[in-house]
């Protein structure tokens, strides 16, 4: 074998037992495991122990660029599927509607906010502006549904963020390459935006989600059959591949999106389709599968975040910028969770859990990457960008994790201190 691969196979076994032990730590201390997946890839880089070892070059990362787009897109097809396959349609329309309506408020406020911060005093230009507001603008259902799983709230408030987490997971996607879309088009009349949005989403969308509900009989038949959910990942990657061929030349993730959508929602799927051949089986094997791919996708995708990071090129204006987002963040999420508890009237724990849950996650790792490669030759990009984006993105995942990690133990004790404040009333109130 060659040095390199042997090289290779090391380092991936290496990260693959980080990644798990990292879990752990998460479940037992609620240390967020991306942290320490960023700053492994950066003790591993070429600035540190990489290049010392001769492990991780400036050479072996131009090897990784070469295939950062296949690697970029499969990672976003599957992101976006596992997003489908948690997304509850009934919930999302009928019995969450505080949650969506905070969560859009949220997210077009931080996008904005973030756009406007960058353009005026960066000279960013406006749409690629927008497109670093969209992809820090959603929090991360990775980081998110593991802290509030612990968290002493109302079982609603924990579906509210688990809806948030997911929810903004997918749109934040959707928005970054629609206004990547737009960037790229020579024209950006009313007509060409239009036609272009139809065909890279409505189509695509349309095309996944009637894949998705065709897979449900194929599942239907396959249900006993070993390998019958590894399929899944092969029908899920076929439609993703279908759909961006021509002359469809749509969207591989809005489809992937609706195709998981379709699968993860079969329930409603039968009640719509009024079938009685539909057999519903269990879905905790297709589940249980994907969130083993998303361990699997998420580690490496930190890591490889990690690994991007030059500190040659870190330059006080970013750690500022970051500081900046970071700030603009803090500020929507405790505005937008007083709306929610004057709207919804929470109590000041759910109030403070809702402020809390704020950590940016694999969503916004990925996109981090996308604007180097899709907006290489338009006229609003700058060579410098790309280190800014990664740079800044890196510090905003990386501070609101760890504001998030410090908020919901405060949460968590305040919690504490007023469960203890009320017991001693009550022994004051009846004493023995």
């Amino acid at each position: 074998m060659e040095p390199e691969s042997v090289k290779a196979f090391l380092a991936i076994g290496a990260i693959i037992f980080i990644g798990f032990f990292g879990n752990l730590i998460f479940t037992r201390f609620r240390v967020p495991d991306v942290l320490i997946l960023i700053a492994l890839g950066m003790i591993i880089g070429p600035d540190i122990l990489g290049g010392a070892l001769n492990l991780v070059t400036l050479g072996t990362l131009d090897v990784i660029d070469d295939y950062r787009d296949l690697f970029l897109t499969a990672a976003l097809v599957l992101i976006l599927f596992d997003g489908g396959l948690n997304l509850n349609i009934k919930s999302v329309m009928q019995s969450m509607k505080l949650g969506t309506f905070t969560t859009l408020l949220t997210l077009f406020l931080e996008i904005v906010l973030v756009a406007l911060a960058l353009h005026f005093i960066m000279d960013v230009d406006i749409l690629l502006a927008l497109v670093v507001g969209s992809i820090v603008g959603g929090t991360g259902e990775a980081v998110v549904i593991p802290i509030v799983k612990k968290m002493r709230i109302r079982e609603e408030t924990k579906s509210m963020l688990v809806m948030e987490s997911v929810i903004s997971d997918v749109l934040v996607i959707v928005i970054a390459i629609t206004l990547m879309s737009l960037i790229t088009l020579e024209s950006v009349s009313a007509a060409d935006v239009g036609r272009e949005l139809a065909v890279k989403f409505l189509v695509g969308g349309i095309i996944g989600f009637m894949a998705g509900i065709a897979w449900l009989f194929v599942l239907q038949r396959l249900q006993n059959q070993p390998l019958s959910y590894m399929i899944t990942v092969a029908a899920l990657f076929l439609v993703a591949g279908f759909v961006e061929m021509d002359p469809i030349n749509s969207s591989s993730a809005v489809a992937a999106l609706m195709f998981g959508l379709a699968v993860g929602n079969r329930r409603f799927v039968k009640r719509w389709l009024t079938s009685v051949t539909l057999r519903l089986s269990t879905d905790e094997h297709i589940q249980e599968f994907h969130t083993e791919i998303s361990f699997f996708v998420r580690t490496f995708f930190y890591v490889y975040l990690g690994l991007l990071f030059r500190f040659s090129t870190f330059e006080v204006t970013h750690l500022a910028l970051g500081i900046g987002i970071i700030t603009i963040i803090v500020i929507v999420r405790r505005a937008t969770s007083l709306v929610a508890a004057r709207l919804g009237s929470l109590d000041k724990a759910d109030a403070d859990a809702m402020f809390s849950m704020m950590p940016r996650g694999l969503a916004a790792a990925v996109l981090a990457t996308m604007p180097a490669t899709l907006l290489v030759e338009t006229d609003v990009w700058k060579t410098e960008y790309e280190q800014l984006i990664l740079n800044v993105v890196l510090i905003v995942i990386l501070g609101t994790t760890i504001l998030a990690t410090i908020l919901s133990f405060v949460t968590e004790r305040g919690i504490d201190k007023r469960h203890r404040e009320a017991l001693r009333r009550k022994l004051a109130e009846n004493p023995q």
